[in-house]
């Protein structure tokens, strides 16, 4: 009897030290379901954080990878639809009667059965491409007069990527930049066509089947061998691919920003033959011309210069086009327009489009339309669908206290560097500085619910009631033309890069600003119920993106947005040092889902795996201040056994928690800036010194490896 006593009693002390409130027994369930308690801890804590959550939770049909993220945004399209369907009123704000009108134009596909190609062969004609056959259409083509008529009317990059953006070496001007850009499919892709037989065949497949939609339902156009059609975009896409400047050699920025004028340019990408006939291949003063019709500017080449993002590129594109025959051009620019509006108009566009997704990217089932209009309504206006969000879906104490964690991750990071042995005074000092002018945004913009100000934000906007096609290219059209006439206003150093309806987080290096927008703080990322939890997630993700202040690509703006070299070169070799560790470690994880010949690109992540490392030891230094100033935080109902410490690491891997394709797995890996999700977790814990003590893991474990690659 006194043994079942002493239990009752314990299982009583359990449960008042036990979290009970409704965010605590959410979170307890979402880990009970998530944790696979036949795997060791310190042999794989991806597994064992994440191993229940993957077996349950399957790629959807609609989607080529689940996570915790590809969750909350659903949910989060979800919300949207229910504020874009409400009846509205007359009061309403005009642009809230006009997203919820883009909604409805989105989803009438019958009205664009009805208009046929008859939008889109308009403007073709207007960009200077024959509207009545697939090319070659043999009439005489200026490629760069349709290339800068559609980057103006369409904000569409073909070839030639341009924008205007506050200038890097001095923030307080937007200058105009110049780019190469993707060729339409991944240059690495057409790179190594052995290794990516696959994607390159149903590319090629795509091409030409939507070729043949297109002359089916254009009976005047003269008939063109689709086959061959697709041949030539793919030879001239691999000759793109072949001239760009890889990614690797990019992330030095002293590879980048070239300030120089128009007509400085204008001689790099000369070929130099005295009679001048090559020279309009790529004539710059006319590109721009093209791009600053019906706006406000008027450039004066004498004064106005450009930022050269990649000269090499430009000169080699010079040489390509200068030898590359018209019907090819002519070919390539129109698959580029066409690839890009087609899918506005006939059903028979989106099932090939769809197909693609499915035979490289794994999808199984289309996406409904009412996401995809949701989601078009979001890009064309967030700032109007947040205005209704954040007044339904957001709770702004939640600012307040998303404020308080960045400000202690902002002072951990300060306490981190001051304890940095690697680096000097000096370079210190400008660090701290550098850390305390960074400002956070969160939640929603300041400016979102005052009065007037909505309206003002999109003055310009239209929105033709039933007519889709025609709307995009009045959206468009004004997105642009603002961009350009940006080229003569102060840049605004407090603008938000994203609406409130995100879910995702940021740094930028010219603002030195990081955002948390309402969207992301949202659970299994905040509002968890314990602060473990909540530092584990959503602080790591605080401290992820304050640390991109100070990556390998951050650290080289200065506290004002920058580019400037404002770290010692002692410091520089001793940072360069421990950055090459990280490099070499996540180039050693092999995707082993895509055989034995793909492996992380330790160069293209390093920038976000700084990030993850950096960020989740400045979480959990700032937690433990959180515990000095309230102590006794309670522990989680059903999972009694994991204390706080272990829960903060718990909290940080189950946002990782995700399934992926192979497809989609496939492009992750070779293009993209982030590690796989499992070596996210895996390569950021075993470089933590604190969480092999939490979960006392042996040294030499997998997850305790003697060597641990630590930077921030």
């Amino acid at each position: 009897m006194r043994a079942e006593q002493r239990m009752l009693q314990s299982q009583r002390r359990l449960a008042a030290s036990s979290c009970l409130t409704e965010e605590c027994v959410r979170s307890a369930a979402r880990i009970l379901e998530s944790v696979d308690r036949s795997t060791d801890p310190c042999e794989d804590f991806y597994q064992f954080a994440c191993g229940g959550w993957i077996s349950q939770n399957p790629v959807p049909e609609s989607q080529s990878s689940w996570d915790q993220f590809r969750a909350l945004r659903e949910q989060l399209l979800v919300q949207l639809r229910g504020l874009l369907e409400e009846d509205g009123s007359e009061d309403d704000v005009k642009p809230v009667q006009q997203a919820r009108m883009l909604y409805r134009v989105c989803l009438d596909t019958d009205k664009l059965e009805t208009l046929g190609l008859e939008p889109m062969l308009a403007v073709l004609q207007e960009v200077g491409i024959s509207a009545t056959s697939v090319p070659p259409s043999g009439q005489p083509f200026d490629w760069l007069q349709t290339v800068g008529q559609a980057q103006r009317l369409l904000g569409l990059n073909v070839m030639v990527g341009f924008w205007v953006s506050q200038d890097v070496r001095n923030t307080s001007r937007n200058l105009m930049v110049v780019d190469q850009i993707s060729p339409g499919i991944s240059e690495r892709y057409l790179l190594d066509p052995a290794r990516f037989q696959t994607e390159l065949s149903e590319y090629h497949n795509y091409i030409r089947d939507m070729v043949h939609v297109f002359q089916r339902h254009l009976p005047s156009s003269t008939a063109h061998n689709a086959t061959l059609f697709a041949d030539d975009i793919l030879h001239f896409s691999t000759q793109l691919a072949a001239i760009m400047t890889p990614a690797e050699v990019r992330r030095d920025t002293k590879n980048l920003f070239h300030e120089m004028s128009v007509f400085a340019l204008q001689n790099l990408t000369d070929l130099g033959e005295e009679d001048g006939s090559l020279n309009s291949k790529l004539n710059w003063t006319r590109f721009l011309d093209y791009i600053v019709d019906d706006t406000n500017v008027t450039l004066d080449y004498d004064i106005d210069h450009l930022v050269v993002m990649d000269i090499s590129y430009l000169q080699k594109l010079s040489a390509l086009v200068s030898v590359t025959d018209q019907d090819t051009l002519e070919r390539f620019v129109w698959w580029s327009l066409v690839s890009t509006l087609a899918p506005l108009t006939l059903q028979e566009f989106r099932d090939l489009s769809f197909r693609f997704s499915q035979k490289v990217f794994g999808l199984q089932q289309k996406t409904p339309r009412w996401k995809g209009c949701t989601g078009n309504v979001n890009s064309n206006f967030g700032m109007a669908v947040s205005y209704l969000y954040v007044q339904k879906h957001f709770n702004n104490e939640s600012r307040e206290k998303a404020l308080e964690m960045v400000n202690d991750i902002r002072t951990a990071f300060a306490e981190m560097v001051m304890g940095l042995d690697w680096m000097d005074t000096e370079t210190k000092e400008r660090t701290l500085e550098k850390a305390h002018a960074m400002r956070p945004f969160i939640g929603f913009p300041g400016w979102l619910l005052t009065p007037g100000e909505l309206e003002k934000y999109y003055e310009a906007a239209e929105v033709v009631d039933g007519l889709l096609f025609e709307t995009y290219l009045r959206l468009s059209k004004e997105s642009v033309k603002t961009a350009v006439q940006d080229l003569r206003k102060t840049p605004d150093h407090d603008r938000w890069v994203t609406p409130a309806t995100t879910v995702n987080a940021f740094y930028s290096p010219i603002l030195n600003s990081v955002t948390f927008p309402a969207g992301i703080l949202q659970p299994p990322f905040y509002g968890l119920g314990l602060e473990s939890l909540n530092y584990g997630a959503i602080g790591a993700i605080m401290g992820h993106e304050l640390t991109h202040g100070f990556d390998d690509q951050g650290r080289r703006y200065d506290k004002d947005g920058n580019l400037k070299q404002w770290w010692t070169e002692d410091t520089l070799r001793e940072y360069e040092e421990r950055v090459q560790c990280i490099v070499q470690q996540y180039n050693q994880y092999n995707v082993s889902q895509l055989g034995d010949n793909f492996t992380v690109n330790g160069i293209n992540t390093q920038g976000e795996n700084i990030a993850d490392n950096g960020g989740l030891r400045e979480a959990l230094r700032a937690y433990r201040k959180f515990q000095d100033r309230y102590s006794g935080e309670q522990l989680l109902p059903g999972l009694t056994q994991f204390s706080p410490e272990q829960l903060f690491f718990l909290g940080f891997a189950h946002m990782w928690c995700g399934n992926s394709t192979r497809g989609a797995l496939k492009s992750r890996v070779v293009d993209g800036v982030h590690s796989p999700n499992r070596f996210r977790v895996i390569g950021t814990l075993s470089n933590s010194k604190e969480f092999a003590k939490a979960w006392e893991c042996p040294v030499g474990s997998p997850m305790n490896p003697e060597k641990k690659c630590i930077l921030w």
